[in-house]
């Protein structure tokens, strides 16, 4: 496929350049003459970016990835025709065997990936080792303190794990970002009561980003800044943010862009199986929630989840929180995929993943080639 006369994001710039995708990767840039018998697509007036890479979202369209196989494999179908050429599926809150069926069913579509769908990177454990008193919608009985032996018998028959969220002031928590760092699984704060001196110490020992900024988590206060305070602050950290415009309002979403720029900070949509779908009632790990104009609760109320999706929360940074484009694009492409050592995802250069995501002048999805 040859995709002509868009207006394509390179190495951090928009330059009019025409793509052509050989074999599911991206095989050359510049101004390009069509071959005989080739596929054509016209992106003129639009912008060609980069598959996007949603590195923390639970479900799909009705699909939820604690339902097996079969679910995340819809999940991938689904999520490439919104732009998303990679992701995470992510475990919530659920009993050690729940928990290992879940991985073993994301290890089983990593491996044998759908034909048409988003490739999936490994899996994002959001739980068990969280905060009762920030656990938001997460299950409170399946809560535990840290600890190797609880984690090898979640993963057990399973090496899929990439990235990890826990509450880093739990006993053995910092022992366990340690542990983790050695396994190469990336680690996160939130549903966390941490203070800011928690936060960076667990950085010491590993730790690398901070799961929905300001959400969960021990609050920013001028003289305790917390978990949001110490991931602002501490430059080794990233923060991940959902821009959906309830989660958080868009000068926090600027005052957080500002802060860390497009390298510190990635998008996430952190969504449940609502997403895709109408208002109604749906379920996250057994809970029911409501969904009422996309704000998905609890019937008490507790937000659960996103209804978002990865293109909206570009458009939402760029519209809402008014960041410049150039700066917004990394943050749901090449930063979440470098923050897990995904290679071949994020930017367009050759060799590259070869799905591209076409969004119009009012920053909407226009298309998507795969």
């Amino acid at each position: 496929m040859l995709v002509k006369n868009g207006t394509a994001f390179i190495g951090g710039h928009f330059t009019r350049a025409d793509v052509r995708v050989e074999n599911g990767k991206i095989a050359q840039i510049g101004d390009l003459q069509p071959r005989e018998g080739e596929e054509i697509r016209s992106a003129a007036g639009l912008y060609v970016l980069p598959g996007l890479v949603d590195i923390h979202i639970h479900a799909y369209a009705g699909a939820d990835c604690m339902r097996g196989e079969g679910d995340v494999r819809r999940m991938s179908e689904g999520l490439l025709k919104t732009g998303v050429a990679a992701f995470m599926p992510t475990t919530m809150s659920a009993p050690i065997e729940a928990t290992n069926r879940a991985l073993r069913a994301i290890q089983a579509v990593r491996d044998v990936p759908c034909e048409k769908g988003a490739a999936v990177l490994g899996a994002h454990m959001e739980a068990p080792f969280l905060c009762e008193k920030y656990k938001g919608a997460q299950l409170g009985e399946c809560l535990m303190n840290p600890s190797v032996e609880a984690y090898e018998a979640m993963t057990r028959g399973t090496d899929c794990v990439r990235m990890m969220t826990l509450a880093p002031e739990l006993p053995g928590a910092l022992d366990m970002v340690a542990d983790l760092k050695a396994r190469g699984v990336v680690t996160c704060a939130a549903h966390s009561n941490a203070t800011a001196e928690e936060v960076h110490a667990a950085a010491d020992r590993g730790l690398t980003q901070i799961t929905h900024l300001f959400n969960a988590q021990s609050p920013l206060h001028h003289r305790r800044p917390g978990v949001p305070g110490a991931g602002l602050a501490d430059e080794r950290i990233i923060v991940q943010a959902i821009a959906d415009g309830l989660h958080l309002h868009p000068d926090a979403l600027r005052i957080a862009a500002l802060c860390k720029g497009a390298k510190g900070m990635a998008l996430i949509s952190d969504s449940m199986e609502a997403a895709g779908m109408p208002d109604g009632q749906y379920d996250l790990g057994g809970q029911a929630v409501f969904v009422k104009n996309g704000e998905a609760r609890l019937a008490d109320g507790v937000i659960a989840g996103s209804t978002l999706v990865l293109h909206r929360a570009i458009h939402n940074m760029i519209t809402l929180a008014k960041m410049p484009p150039e700066t917004v694009i990394p943050m749901a492409t090449s930063t979440p995929a470098d923050s897990v050592g995904a290679k071949g995802y994020g930017r367009i250069e050759p060799g590259a993943c070869g799905v591209l995501t076409l969004m119009d002048a009012g920053w909407n999805l226009a298309g998507v080639t795969a």
